[in-house]
């Protein structure tokens, strides 16, 4: 009798996609090779869009070259940046430029089996990317994808306004530049980017600058945070999101600065009864959305005691959302209350936190997590 050898799952999956590779060396944005996390938009055949920062996209690949497709929708003259990681290496950082099609990720590589990440280092207030696949190979050899290794099992999710996207955080200084740029965001290197890291986890960021729970820092009230949380794309109208497609086992909402910060935008004062209205109904409707995740509401940096204009906004801030947890069922029904430190100088953009602001506030939230034991080691 003849012995069969098993081929495993995994080998089998490697034979496949060399035999299709010999056709061709593109690979469409909706080829099964390649992972995606964050929100996305596959509803075009023809590429994937998103806007959010922090989306990743992953893959593996054998040959000595890939490159990349990107259609950048930036307005306003800005520029969508990403980090490309190859083989888990030291991020390079790649700006993309209206009218160019495609980004040369690695050339001059080993003929073996490479990793490759791309995470969008920008926020949707910069624009929109399309997404239209992988190019691999230089033709002198096979060349093809392979599936990317699998994504973490815990899943975090970072919902937020500027705080959360990294805003200004690649500057460092004690008189902080005014004005926003984008060449100086790093979602990478904002703190829930380096929590989900330090904690092994899948990261999704669902964050916009300026934006508050009932008013957003210049007094509108136009695509607030729980306006924009139902969105995909969170700058069109018509975009929805199914929260079915990523159930987070953490969420961390950092809401509400931008509410107070109005105060000396608008000089009028934050009607508490109003925010503790909009911030509870909120976290119920996370809980609808997401009935066993562990939530933690995050208060600070920003906010300090003697601001201008109106005194004790972050004690303010602090009781409104500490009433909003209770009413919402507090820790019996998982809702957490996480403050961190109000930050010092140096200061990135605008006063935001840097890099190092950053870094301390996820250990900070790390050591929460870890020591009110939020992980479940059973799913």
């Amino acid at each position: 009798m003849k012995t069969i050898k098993r081929i495993s799952f995994y080998a089998l999956l490697i034979m496949a996609t060399l035999i299709s590779s010999c056709n061709s060396d593109v690979y469409e944005p909706s080829s099964r090779q390649i992972t995606y996390m964050g929100r996305v938009d596959k509803s075009n055949p023809n590429f994937v869009s998103f806007a959010y920062p922090g989306v990743t996209i992953s893959t593996r690949f054998r040959g000595k070259s890939i490159t990349a497709r990107f259609k950048d929708l930036a307005i306003l003259g800005m520029h969508n940046t990403f980090y490309c990681i190859i083989d888990n290496g030291e991020p390079q950082k790649i700006v993309l430029n209206e009218g160019q099609y495609e980004y040369v990720l690695a050339s001059r590589l080993k003929d073996t089996l490479h990793t490759v990440e791309l995470v969008k280092l920008t926020e949707s207030i910069v624009g929109e990317v399309n997404f239209f696949g992988f190019v691999v190979g230089d033709k002198t050899g096979d060349a093809f994808l392979v599936y990317a290794d699998p994504l973490p099992e815990l899943k975090m999710e970072f919902v937020g306004n500027s705080l959360t996207c990294g805003y200004g955080n690649e500057l460092s200084s004690m008189t902080p530049k005014k004005g926003f740029s984008p060449l100086n965001e790093n979602n990478y290197y904002a703190y829930g980017a380096i929590t989900a890291r330090k904690l092994n986890a899948q990261y999704v960021c669902t964050a916009y600058s300026g934006k508050g729970v009932c008013r957003n820092y210049e007094g509108d009230t136009e695509n607030t945070i729980p306006q924009f949380y139902g969105k995909t794309i969170a700058t069109k109208p018509d975009s929805k999101w199914d929260h079915s497609e990523y159930i987070p086992d953490i969420l961390v909402l950092n809401l509400g600065t931008n509410d107070f910060q109005a105060e000396s935008t608008t000089k009028i004062r934050v009607d508490s009864i109003q925010f503790i209205a909009e911030y509870t109904a909120f976290l119920q409707r996370m809980k609808g959305y997401y009935p066993d995740a562990e939530i933690i509401c995050a208060v600070g940096p920003a906010l300090i005691d003697n601001m201008e204009f109106f005194p004790n906004q972050l004690t303010r801030y602090s009781q409104c959302v500490l009433t909003a947890i209770k009413n919402a069922g507090g820790e019996e029904n998982h809702i957490h209350y996480f403050e961190t430190k109000p930050q010092e100088g140096p200061f990135g953009e605008d006063y935001h936190p840097t890099i190092a602001t950053h870094t301390r506030m996820a250990n900070e939230l790390v050591s929460f997590i870890i020591e009110n034991k939020l992980i479940k080691t059973e799913k």
